[in-house]
């Protein structure tokens, strides 16, 4: 069932057009994503999403924000809106209160507050978070076409993801092959496989060697078998938490292309990986670099003598 985010309703084409009439000029609107038909641009907007608070003020709509949720803190202009909540726990009531005209979230919510805010006339619309660039992408796509139309979307989505798009492009190929591993507990081994973003990201820079598994799992024979030339490992894990007897099977190691790298990027992906994909191709060919960590919000490299 489709869900009209605006008070004129799309009625269906009861007349043909006849013959020789003129073909109507294209118009921005109406808008179709989800469950939804935009018949014009949102005014109001709620986010009980990271990333896509992001992708708004990326794409020059931060100013219809009204309110967010309590894990949305960049940009740093996003912190003087309210907070909401989360997808997992909102805050239906003070959502109500500030009747933000549509609420975006990457999260499903639950049934008993989703009819809620559609009794309070809030529109609801869920975009489905990323398991790969392309999704990611088509996040945008989506996003551009609500709040620019139709005809100006395609190109806003375009203009705003071009660097990353680039960054991508020039870090093809930066190794032959590659392994993003997030947690590491006894013979258990957490990764971005092929199925993940994380998964995807990485085989950016070369053969992904968990691209073939699921579910962010690997087997440490796995590893040892495949013997990437690069290991990234998702802060705070670095590579003391290797047992040594897999270290000593891993080439990987003895070569210093072990690296400690903020995981972040993965879990709430915008067109702010660009440095952070640029940065990682970077230490990939700095054959001067015996050790590299990234610090902060996303890939500011430094030196440092831990490894």
């Amino acid at each position: 069932m489709l869900l009209l985010c605006s008070c004129t309703a799309i009625s269906e084409n009861e007349d043909a057009l006849p013959a020789a009439a003129t073909v109507a000029e294209p118009q921005p609107y109406p808008v179709e994503e989800g469950n939804l038909i935009f018949n014009s641009s949102p005014v109001t907007v709620g986010s009980l999403s990271p990333a896509v608070t992001e992708m708004i003020y990326e794409l020059g709509y931060g100013d219809r924000l009204i309110c967010r949720s309590s894990y949305c803190d960049t940009p740093e202009a996003v912190l003087s809106l309210p907070e909401t909540g989360s997808a997992a726990n909102p805050d239906v009531d003070k959502i109500i209160s500030y009747a933000p005209e549509l609420l975006i979230t990457q999260s499903p919510i639950a049934n008993k507050d989703t009819v809620r805010l559609s009794e309070a006339g809030i529109s609801l619309l869920t975009l489905p978070a990323p398991t790969s660039l392309e999704e990611l992408y088509d996040n945008y796509a989506a996003l551009a076409d609500i709040f620019a139309g139709s005809i100006e979307g395609n190109s806003l989505a375009e203009n705003t993801l071009a660097d990353m798009k680039s960054a991508v492009n020039e870090a093809k190929s930066s190794c032959e092959s590659i392994v993003f591993i997030m947690n590491i507990d006894g013979d258990e081994i957490t990764a971005g496989t092929g199925d993940s973003f994380a998964g995807d990201l990485f085989s950016v820079f070369g053969r992904n060697i968990a691209e073939n598994d699921t579910d962010y799992t690997i087997t440490a024979e796995e590893l040892i078998k495949a013997d990437p030339q690069y290991i990234f490992l998702a802060r705070p894990l670095s590579a003391s938490d290797f047992d040594s007897e897999l270290a000593e099977q891993l080439s990987a190691f003895s070569e210093d292309h072990v690296f400690s790298i903020d995981a972040s990027l993965t879990e709430r992906p915008t067109a702010r990986l660009a440095e952070t994909i640029r940065s990682v191709s970077e230490v990939m060919t700095d054959t001067n670099a015996e050790t590299t960590e990234f610090t902060g919000g996303y890939a500011e490299i430094h030196e440092t003598s831990e490894q």
